[in-house]
């Protein structure tokens, strides 16, 4: 059954790329030594994949992950699989061998969480000593592998997370606090990716752009300054004054987005950035596309990239900043199709793309992870990335 499966998405990313050739006209750009056809290059940088957890326990769970954290658990051995970091540099190895060049990295984290192996306590001092001396291996042993760059991602979890509702309101003592934890875990993490000699940007938060309230009350042109939560738009926004006074914009890519498939959510997701970046922003952004039931990532990358362009403040250079697609799906002919053509029709720049392990023509239907490593890197490499 799985060399089936294997052999059913090879040959359905091949008649993908037949037909966006045939509808070209048929030109081939350049070969595989096997005969197929390579598509033009859609993205500058190549790509790869968000590489968070070493292993899944294969039962097709939500948790099925959780015991094999990879930053977490980076100096640890595993009882059944052996040390983690030879797990992790094999695993390495593998993937860069299949022509990946990029990875997402990144720690989730949550204020007490109860014993686990990915969730890092950003409470506790000790843990975030621990998490940044294991990044440093894990960067030391990305480069060593081969591996362009990093996008680092920070993925915030329940009473952490101001998008939340376990996260502290406005009003309350905790919500200040809660915020400078946070602040503490970016301030231990980004010397160590400094340090490292790698290429790398950070993502302050995982799909952590909010949007503004989009109120009929307000004319569109000031409607950016009223949130739709205000404990959300406020802790991003304290998060990123204070990133930028201690450590400039150059290396990040500020909060990245969830890509709406409502056209008025998305818009007012954009618009808000002038509310929480405050006249300086990334210079590059980065964001999540997955098919909708309304529209597919084709759809949702020009909405995007008109939005971009259409809410483009004066010196903001929203037209024209590159991205890079932090998530899609994993392997997948589909996806890579739209988000190909979505590319060359708007031409925007896009540096790299980083896969999730979510493949959704897998047996396991999980909704988050249902992929284990090393991962494959063939179907988005076939569509130029």
């Amino acid at each position: 059954m799985i060399l089936a499966h294997k052999l059913f998405r090879v040959a359905l990313a091949w008649l993908v790329l037949a037909g966006a050739a045939a509808a070209q006209g048929g030109a081939a750009d350049a070969l595989f030594s096997d005969g197929f056809e390579r598509a033009l290059p859609v993205a500058a940088g190549g790509g790869g994949v968000n590489y968070l957890w070493f292993g899944d326990d294969g039962q097709c769970r939500d948790d099925s992950r959780d015991r094999y954290g990879l930053l977490k658990r980076y100096h640890e051995t595993d009882a059944q699989l052996g040390p983690v970091r030879a797990i992790a540099q094999q695993q390495l190895t593998t993937m860069r061998a299949r022509g990946m060049r990029r990875l997402s990295l990144g720690v989730y984290f949550m204020h007490q969480p109860a014993a686990g192996g990915t969730l890092v306590d950003s409470s506790d001092p000790a843990a975030v000593a621990q998490a940044a001396s294991n990044l440093a291996l894990l960067l030391a042993d990305a480069k060593a592998a081969g591996f362009a760059s990093v996008l680092f991602r920070f993925f915030p979890t329940n009473n952490i997370n101001p998008s939340q509702p376990e996260f502290p309101g406005t009003g309350s003592a905790d919500h200040g606090l809660r915020v400078d934890e946070y602040w503490r875990l970016i301030q231990a993490l980004r010397p160590v990716l400094a340090a490292s000699g790698v290429n790398y940007r950070i993502d302050l938060m995982v799909e952590g752009a909010p949007r503004d309230s989009n109120s009929t009350l307000h004319p569109e042109n000031q409607r950016y300054k009223y949130p739709a939560s205000t404990k959300w738009s406020r802790a991003v926004r304290t998060l990123w004054q204070r990133y930028v006074a201690a450590f400039g914009r150059a290396d990040t890519v500020g909060f990245s987005f969830l890509v709406d498939q409502d056209n008025n959510r998305l818009r007012s997701r954009v618009r808000h950035m002038r509310y929480v970046y405050e006249d300086v922003y990334p210079q590059v952004f980065a964001m999540d596309f997955y098919a909708g039931s309304a529209w597919d990532e084709y759809d949702k990358f020009l909405k995007m990239d008109e939005h971009m362009r259409g809410q483009n403040p004066d010196g903001a250079n929203w037209d024209r900043a590159g991205w890079i697609i932090a998530e899609a799906y994993y392997e997948d002919p589909l996806s890579a199709d739209a988000l190909a053509r979505a590319i060359r029709a708007t031409g925007r720049s896009v540096f790299y793309l980083t896969q999730w392990p979510l493949d959704r023509a897998g047996q396991c239907g999980s909704p988050h992870v249902n992929v284990a490593p090393p991962y494959e890197w063939m179907v988005w490499s076939g569509h130029g990335f």
